[in-house]
Order: structure tokens, then C-alpha cells, then sequence
């Protein structure tokens, strides 16, 4: 009697559909330098957050679904990002290939301190000398026209000088060319950020994955800079900012065409 419930009970269990298993096709695939096999190569599915490692032959399996994005990362390659496609799952198989990573040294510069207050360690001996315009703006009172000309009248130090920088426009004229001088530093800035971002993801992913037209990308990293890409990607956050940049893409399509 035993052995027949046993048996029973078996039989159901086998029976019953199989709940909570991964969904998907399983395809392979093989990481590459050029023909030469990468091995321990990271393949990971961001969507499932399930991943993979390449074998000595390069080669793998993952399970995807279509339009998953793959991320392929080693130390000494730069990441590939890979959106999969009907194509990949009718072939059941993917290449990638990697291209080496080119670490450039930073340049050392030697200085000799002939400072000898920054030597004995005196307060503000080591901080680097305002430039003319920071001198300037800390020289002129900062208080509204009215404060300045009522501490004038009440013969405050400075009050004469003050109302001259006021109204002679030297005030005015300082604070807006340190305005467009921070301007123009944070344009130079951005050109920097956007040059990085592109050289670290790639041609390929920009035009293959986000379908951008080569000419466009420059502009669509600018647009996605106040996003808060920059920190991320400093902090090595690299998940979050793809995910920035594929989330972007439609409204970033939409400001161009009501320009």
C-alpha cells in the first residue's frame, strides 16, 4: 500500500507543469581578440541579472530573450554591450570580440618648493594665488546698491570706493565675465565627459544598440550629462549609466524633432 502512494504521489509531481524556472533560449557563444580565445571573460544579462564566464576556448551559454543587453567585461579588454536580437535567437550563438584596453601612464611632474612659508607648514602658505578677476569680485562689497550707499553717507570704510565699483559698472562687468568664465570651463569639461563616455562604450554600442546615427552621438552624450551620468560612470556604476542612455533615447529623438 505503502509503495503504491509513493508511487502515485510520484507520478502527480512529474506531472505538474514546472513553475519558477528561467525563461528564454539558452544560446552560445565564444569571446574573442581578434581569433584568439578570451577566457574568463563576464557575460551578464542585465535584464535577468544572471551571468556567465567564458571557458579557455572562449566559449559560453546564457539563456536571453529578445532585445536583453548583454554587458561582456574583462581586465584587460573594454567592455562590449551587446542588445540581442531575433537573429541571435534563430542562430542560437553569438560572437563577440574584444579589443585590448590601451592604459596610458599619467604624467609625473617633480616640483621643488622654494616656498619656504608652504615648507614650515603656515596657514594658507600651499593655496594657489587667486587670479585677478577672484581678487577683484572678493575687493567688492557684495550688499545691495541701497546698504552700500546708506554706509556711504554714514562714512562705513569703504563706502566711497564701493559706490565707484557700482557705479562706474566695474562690479557688474567682473561678475559676468566670471560668469561666462565658469561657462566656458564647464563647456570645456563636457567635451572631455563626452569624448570619455564614447571612447568607453563604443561606436558599436551607440550605433548598434541605440540605432543613434554616428553624428548624433556626441550630442545625445551631452543630453544625457545632467542625468547624473558623469559621477556614475566615475564610481564605476557603468550598469546604471547604460541604463541611462537606453531609457533617454526616445526623448532625446523627441528634442530634435521640435527643434
Amino acid at each position: 500500500m505503502n509503495r503504491l502512494y509513493i508511487f502515485l504521489i510520484t507520478m502527480v509531481l512529474l506531472a505538474l507543469p514546472s513553475y519558477g524556472q528561467e525563461t528564454g533560449t539558452l544560446i552560445s557563444g565564444e569571446v574573442k581578440n581578434d581569433s584568439l580565445p578570451i577566457e574568463n571573460a563576464h557575460i551578464i544579462n542585465k535584464n535577468t541579472q544572471k551571468g556567465s564566464i567564458s571557458n579557455a576556448k572562449g566559449q559560453f551559454k546564457i539563456t536571453v530573450s529578445d532585445k536583453d543587453t548583454l554587458i561582456i567585461s574583462d581586465l584587460q579588454f573594454q567592455n562590449k554591450i551587446i542588445m540581442i536580437n531575433q537573429d541571435h535567437l534563430l542562430k542560437k550563438f553569438i560572437e563577440i570580440n574584444l579589443l585590448e584596453l590601451t592604459n596610458e601612464l599619467d604624467e609625473v611632474i617633480v616640483m621643488q618648493y622654494d616656498n619656504m612659508a608652504e615648507e614650515l607648514g603656515l596657514p594658507n602658505a600651499g593655496k594657489k594665488p587667486l587670479a585677478k578677476i577672484d581678487r577683484n569680485l572678493n575687493a567688492y562689497s557684495q550688499k545691495s546698491t541701497p546698504i552700500v550707499i546708506l554706509q556711504a553717507l554714514m562714512f562705513k570704510p569703504g563706502g566711497i570706493d564701493d559706490i565707484y565699483n557700482i557705479v562706474s559698472g566695474n562690479r557688474k562687468r567682473d561678475r559676468k565675465l566670471k560668469q561666462l568664465m565658469e561657462e566656458d570651463k564647464e563647456l570645456a569639461m563636457n567635451k572631455i565627459h563626452v569624448k570619455t563616455l564614447r571612447e568607453h562604450f563604443g561606436e558599436d554600442f551607440f550605433v548598434n544598440t541605440l540605432e543613434l546615427n554616428s553624428e548624433l552621438i556626441d550630442r545625445y552624450i551631452q543630453f544625457c550629462l545632467p542625468k547624473g551620468i558623469v559621477p556614475l560612470y566615475e564610481k564605476g556604476r557603468l550598469i546604471e549609466v547604460i541604463d541611462i542612455f537606453l531609457k533617454n533615447k526616445e526623448s532625446y529623438l523627441l528634442s530634435l524633432e521640435e527643434e
